[in-house]
């Protein structure tokens, strides 16, 4: 009797006694890009996307899921009208570090996606989550749409998608840097600059950033990853490599297949 009542008092403090293991840090866990992107001192970064669930943002989940740590963007039925995923924090002057891909190939349409911003999350005929104001398009098209009946933006001297371009890789991960300043809109797609813009002044409002779904009748599929913000950033764009920023094009003409752009 003694040695089973030893026995029962030493098991628990042989379990108590087991050290636990902390979890390691965010830096140690993150290997996506924009986790390795060196911020300027000072600057925090936020993680506005979690890798697990869509907490902190705000959308359709018929539209909007996650999938291996990655936010998909996917339709598999006609979108009447453009519906975005937005974060809950919002935000004017920022920085937003992230990687997308398209998915390409037989049956999936090459609508662009885009990151909304400076402007207002609306309800519409579209449902929930519309948005009025700029966004910034990337795969298959690139450059900023003015989604409040502007239309194209930049370049404005652009006539069809910027469809075949030197910044793309096509069915593959790009590597997106988005800085907004005051009035000032960059965006860096695979060390180019590709946007630099200035709106009109006081246009650009402090607001959710939102992912887009376009209007589309065909399949669409975007992945993203990373996406990273810093909250009143300095003043420098961190990962460009070249600083041409074009005026339109090479393929200026070429006409979109297999999509519509109508209302956005």
């Amino acid at each position: 009797m003694q040695l089973r009542f030893l026995v029962w008092l030493i098991i628990p403090a042989i379990i108590i006694s087991i050290p636990v293991r902390q979890a390691p840090a965010q830096s140690e866990t993150k290997t996506d890009w924009s986790y390795q992107v060196k911020l300027p001192a000072g600057e925090t970064p936020i993680e506005l996307f979690n890798g697990q669930d869509l907490s902190n943002w705000k959308g359709y989940e018929k539209y909007f899921s996650v999938v291996n740590g990655m936010i998909r963007a996917r339709n598999d039925e006609p979108v009447k009208m453009s519906t975005f995923l937005f974060t809950d924090r919002e935000f004017q002057n920022f920085r937003l570090l992230f990687e997308v891909k398209q998915t390409l190939g037989d049956g999936f349409s090459t609508m662009h996606s885009a990151v909304a911003l400076g402007g207002q999350h609306v309800k519409n005929w579209g449902g929930e989550f519309g948005f009025t104001g700029p966004i910034l398009m990337f795969c298959h098209d690139w450059g900023i749409w003015g989604a409040d009946g502007r239309k194209r933006v930049f370049p404005a001297q652009q006539q069809g998608p910027m469809a075949d371009v030197p910044w793309e890789n096509k069915g593959d991960w790009n590597q997106i840097e988005i800085l907004a300043i005051g009035d000032r809109i960059r965006m860096v797609s695979n060390g180019q600059l590709m946007v630099d813009h200035t709106e009109e002044k006081g246009l650009l409002k402090k607001c959710a950033l939102g992912l887009q779904m376009h209007n589309e009748k065909r399949t669409q599929e975007f992945f993203f990853r990373g996406l990273v913000a810093v909250d009143n950033p300095t003043d420098v764009v961190l990962t460009q490599k070249t600083s041409a920023v074009p005026t339109k094009a090479p393929s200026s003409t070429q006409k979109r297949q297999g999509t519509t752009r109508p209302r956005r």
